[in-house]
């Protein structure tokens, strides 16, 4: 399908961004990234912008650790987490992820922050960064805006960005030294969409967070003693069936992902 004709716009600046978001006056706008997910949407007529901001020119890239957490520019692709010596001293976690996010081709051309601005309840690298904890960095008319992590994802490819901000970074918190962290995905091939995964961090007294992701309409999180976590995350998912698994088979890929990941976490942490 041929997408229909809208206006491009490639800002110099946040600034010039953020005004163009807010100059649309009702048009539909959408930013594009790495455009590994706006692309083929447009391609098949999925989605219908009238205005596409070009964050291209944009220095939005990078890896930073301030204090207990750590920076992540909203450009920054994927391959940078997977592969860069700093970002996998820093976030093991993502960096595990990170090489579950499609092939090379998609990792190289994807980014971070495009990944949490889509919203894709079945994408790795949301999980992860509620797993971890922390806040996104959005800049709108008034200037920046924190987010919570815990309160991003709204829904099926919805959060709480406005449609004049633009994502600029992500704080992700640090996990305690002393904690262990650990990814578990199942998909149907290596570079599918994941039918189920699953981000975990166990801390040393044997508490837990995991993360699921495929498994609800956004990133879903449990808390509570690692052992009893895979049977409360089965019982309390409640998957939807579609083209691919019954909702029964998913919710058993839920427990299963969550128990892999939290034995991964309990083995990096040495327990």
């Amino acid at each position: 399908m041929i997408p229909r004709p809208f206006d491009y716009e490639r800002p110099r600046s946040v600034e010039e961004a953020v005004s163009i978001l807010a100059g649309a006056g009702g048009r539909d706008a959408k930013v594009i990234a790495g455009g590994q997910s706006l692309v083929p949407m447009l391609s098949l007529g999925l989605a219908r912008p009238d205005v596409l901001v070009d964050l291209s020119r944009l220095e939005l890239n990078g890896i930073e650790a301030v204090d207990r957490r750590v920076r992540i520019g909203a450009t920054t692709c994927h391959r940078t987490l997977e592969l860069d010596p700093e970002a996998r001293r820093l976030l093991p976690l993502a960096a595990e992820a990170a090489r579950h996010v499609g092939n090379p081709r998609v990792r190289n051309r994807g980014t971070f922050g495009g990944s949490l601005a889509h919203a894709d309840p079945a994408a790795e690298l949301p999980v992860v960064a509620v797993a971890h904890g922390g806040e996104v960095v959005a800049h709108g008319p008034g200037g920046e805006r924190r987010i919570p992590l815990a309160e991003f994802f709204l829904g099926y490819l919805e959060t709480a960005l406005g449609p004049d901000e633009v994502l600029v970074a992500v704080e992700l918190e640090r996990p305690p030294e002393t904690s262990g962290v650990g990814f578990h995905e199942e998909a149907q091939r290596a570079d599918d969409f994941a039918l189920a995964c699953a981000a975990a961090v166990v801390a040393p007294d044997g508490h837990a967070r995991v993360v699921l992701g495929g498994v609800g309409d956004r990133p879903l999180r449990f808390e509570g003693p690692t052992d009893e976590l895979p049977a409360a995350v089965e019982a309390a998912v409640e998957p939807e069936e579609d083209v691919f698994v019954s909702a029964a088979f998913r919710r058993r890929l839920a427990g299963v992902c969550a128990r892999r990941a939290l034995a991964r976490a309990k083995e990096d942490a040495g327990a």
